[in-house]
C-alpha cells in the first residue's frame, strides 16, 4: 500500500506557498501607504462674514458696515505666514421712488439706489498658522481702502439688472490694519473655524458719502456734500479658513 502521506504533504504545501505569495502581494499597497504621512499644505484659504464697527469721527455718520472678505495664507514655516486679504463692505443704501422725467415721462417710475462701499485690499504676516488644533493668532497688514458711492437705476416693477448707473463719489486711502483671532479645528483638522477681530487705520482724511449726504433742492437740482474724516473701522470677522493636506514620504 502507498503511503498516504507521500501524496497529501505536497498539496498542502503548495497552498502555503499560494497563500504566502497572496499575502505579500496584498501586503505591498498597504506598505506603501503607511510608508506616507498627511502633512498640511503650506497654503491656507480664509473666508469670513464682516461685520465693521466705525471708529472716531466715521462712527459721526456711519452706524455699521457689513460684508465678506477672503484671502490666502502662505506658511514660511511652522509658526508664520505671509498673508494677503481682499474684502468688502456695504455701510449703507437707500432706495428712492421717482418719476423717470418731465412731461410723459413723468408717468414712470423708477427705483434709484444709492449704495456706499468700502472696498480692500492688504498684505502682510501672521504669527500662528491653521492646524490640527486650537491656537490664536496675531498679524498685521498694509493696503488700501476705497470709499465710493454709486447709484443705479432700475424699473419700479421690475426685478431686472439697472438700466443706469453712475459713481457719485470716490475716494482712496492708505490702510495700516491689526488683526488677531482663534483657530478652532472642525473634524479632522483641515477645516478651523476662524473668530477674530482687526482694526484698520484709514489714511488722515478720506472722502465719502454716507445717507442724508445727497439731498435734492426745491428746483430739483441735486446737492451731493462729501464728508472729509478719518474713517477708521474695527471688524469682527467670523468664517472658517481651509487648509488642504497632501501626502508625502516619511522621513
Amino acid at each position: 500500500m502507498r503511503p498516504f502521506v507521500a501524496r497529501t504533504v505536497p498539496g498542502v504545501a503548495s497552498r502555503i506557498i499560494r497563500a504566502s505569495l497572496l499575502t505579500a502581494t496584498l501586503s505591498l499597497p498597504c506598505a506603501s501607504l503607511a510608508a506616507q504621512e498627511v502633512a498640511p499644505g503650506p497654503i491656507s484659504i480664509p473666508l469670513a462674514l464682516q461685520v465693521g464697527i466705525p471708529q472716531g469721527e466715521f462712527a459721526q455718520g456711519v452706524k455699521i458696515a457689513g460684508g465678506i472678505g477672503g484671502g490666502l495664507i502662505f506658511a514660511v514655516n511652522s509658526v508664520i505666514g505671509l498673508r494677503t486679504d481682499l474684502g468688502v463692505m456695504i455701510y449703507g443704501s437707500e432706495t428712492r421712488r421717482v418719476p423717470l422725467g418731465g412731461g410723459a415721462l413723468g408717468l414712470i417710475n423708477v427705483d434709484v439706489t444709492t449704495t456706499n462701499t468700502i472696498f480692500g485690499g492688504n498684505i502682510g504676516a501672521q504669527i500662528g498658522l491653521p492646524g490640527p488644533t486650537a491656537k490664536p493668532y496675531l498679524g498685521g497688514m498694509i493696503g488700501f481702502s476705497a470709499f465710493t458711492t454709486s447709484s443705479s437705476v432700475e424699473g419700479s416693477n421690475s426685478s431686472d439688472v439697472p438700466f443706469a448707473t453712475s459713481t457719485n463719489s470716490s475716494d482712496g486711502t492708505f490702510a495700516k490694519t491689526v488683526l488677531g483671532g482663534f483657530y478652532i479645528p472642525i473634524g479632522k483638522g483641515s477645516t478651523m473655524f476662524d473668530i477674530g477681530a482687526r482694526y484698520t487705520w484709514n489714511g488722515e482724511k478720506v472722502r465719502y458719502l454716507t445717507e442724508g449726504d445727497i439731498i435734492e433742492d426745491t428746483n430739483g437740482d441735486l446737492i451731493v456734500t462729501p464728508r472729509e474724516t478719518r474713517a477708521d473701522l474695527l471688524t469682527i470677522t467670523i468664517g472658517v479658513t481651509f487648509r488642504p493636506s497632501f501626502n508625502q514620504p516619511r522621513q
